[in-house]
């Protein structure tokens, strides 16, 4: 992602693009390693010294070009930036984050000067100088936008809900592709978490567990859970989009797994949460950074406006948590309709599974349930020997025998449920290839959890239509008749 700043230096107007020279410094800083292998700067530090060049002098006045990452070589840093040791502002900030800027600027000279092979001189700020960074006081007078400054966004809080195999993680993928297309990038920026009966607040927040070292034969620490790394990360680089991915939001109790978060989902104009909360637990875990410690000393924790919520929601499982509306209120709710048109081309082919002796047509021309869609599908050129037109053809007679029940007087629950029906993916291309391996898995489920009660389809117990039609070889297409 390219990080654009546009300004006036010398007379002229100019972007600024620092992504590429931020990335190689940061690069060069991880790969800085002891003698027996350990990370000379660790990956807060380097957070820290990454954001100090970016941002932490933007209340210089006399500096033109505030983020220090435009200059790319040693003398131009130098001769731009050589006063600024002297000004009282920039002494002021650097005090205030603990040398972390003058640091920073040192690191950075080293590498323009050196290049990406050299090795990085032992340069710390104070937090960083031993593992415990003792108990400093927050100072009222202390300048909390230096550490950390919002930039609004519009954050997304979604969830793709519809049928099995309708394509919600596939709209997942295409949404955060398009924010990240490259894929090592994209890793650093998303969270993947998948909700089930067991999954715990602890699970996904973060909780006290006990730890075994052999300095301390038990203490007890802070864990933090996927939802806590990446909402530490977010606040750690506020330009950046995060991602957390909850797939099968409904098979996990929500409303418990969020917990005291439930209050966060509410969103300000600017993104962030309008309303925070005192978590004593997150702030001690994000204030262990010194980077983050004026933040959060009080505990209080809110969700900044680049952090992202996507979550993907099976309407088809019966038997698992609802989700209330409270909760629905809170999130964008995008419906995934059934389209074999984004199926690829070789899920779209003819194969072996679906053969048989006699013409679609013919299969179909005395049908009273699928009669007509055929006719239509066959007009279209769409009535083929494959994976959609079989799909096709199923759920038009869950709406057809819908449609009877109904003039019968049938009740609500009495009908098939409409997320029963087949999405594309709910198969996967392998699947197509072997008659056993679908005939197990789609037509025992339409016949269980489909046509179990319909008085046209599906008729005869289960062991006979898996003797006709997945060991004797008739043709899968009549049991659609």
């Amino acid at each position: 992602m390219r990080i654009g700043l546009k300004v006036t230096y010398k007379g002229k107007n100019m972007e600024i693009v620092t992504t590429e020279i931020e990335r190689a410094f940061r690069s060069w800083l991880k790969a800085q390693l002891y003698g027996d292998g350990m990370r000379v700067f660790t990956d807060n530090e380097i957070s820290a010294y990454a954001y100090a060049l970016r941002s932490s002098c933007e209340k210089v006045e006399q500096l033109s070009v505030k983020n220090l990452f435009y200059y790319r070589t040693a003398e131009d840093l130098e001769r731009e930036t050589g006063w600024l040791k002297l000004d009282p502002v920039y002494q002021e900030i650097d005090k205030a984050g603990n040398g972390t800027l003058s640091a920073a600027v040192k690191l950075y000279d080293h590498y323009l000067m050196n290049g990406n092979d050299s090795t990085a001189p032992e340069v710390h700020a104070a937090f960083y100088l031993s593992g415990d960074s003792g108990d400093i006081a927050r100072k009222e007078t202390s300048p909390v936008e230096f550490y950390y400054r919002e930039i609004p966004m519009k954050p997304i809080q979604r969830v793709y809900y519809g049928a099995p195999g309708t394509g919600k993680s596939y709209s997942v993928r295409k949404l955060l592709e398009a924010e990240y297309p490259d894929n090592a990038e994209l890793r650093t920026h998303i969270k993947r978490v998948i909700f089930h009966p067991a999954y715990t607040y602890g699970d996904f927040v973060g909780a006290i567990k006990p730890l075994i070292s052999l300095e301390r034969p038990l203490d007890y620490v802070f864990v933090a859970g996927p939802f806590a790394e990446l909402l530490k990360a977010a606040f750690l680089n506020p330009e950046e989009k995060y991602y957390l991915i909850i797939e099968e939001i409904n098979r996990g109790y929500a409303p418990a797994i969020f917990g005291d978060i439930f209050q966060l989902l509410d969103r300000g104009p600017g993104g962030k949460s309008e309303y925070a909360i005192v978590n004593r637990d997150l702030g001690a875990y994000f204030s262990r950074d010194p980077w983050m410690k004026n933040i959060f000393y009080d505990g209080m924790v809110w969700l900044p406006s680049n952090f992202n919520i996507i979550a993907t929601m099976n309407t088809a499982d019966e038997n698992i948590f609802v989700m209330d509306t409270a909760f629905k209120r809170r999130f964008e709710l995008v419906y995934v309709p059934i389209d074999f048109e984004i199926l690829p081309e070789d899920m779209k082919k003819e194969r072996a599974v679906f053969y048989g002796a006699r013409p679609l047509t013919e299969v179909f021309e005395n049908s009273g349930i699928n009669g007509e869609f055929a006719r239509r599908l066959a007009a279209r050129g769409m009535l083929k020997r494959n994976w959609g037109t079989f799909a096709s053809l199923v759920n038009n007679a869950i709406d057809a025998e819908n449609l009877e029940g109904k003039k019968m007087g049938k009740p609500h629950n009495a009908l098939i449920a409409e997320n029963k029906k087949l999405g594309p993916f709910f198969v996967r291309p392998e699947e197509l290839d072997n008659a056993d391996v679908f005939f197990n898995k789609v037509i025992f489920y339409l016949k269980q959890d489909v046509f179990c009660d319909s008085p046209g389809l599906f008729t005869g117990s289960f062991e006979d239509i898996y003797e006709k039609y997945g060991k004797g070889g008739s043709d899968i297409f009549e049991l659609l008749v």
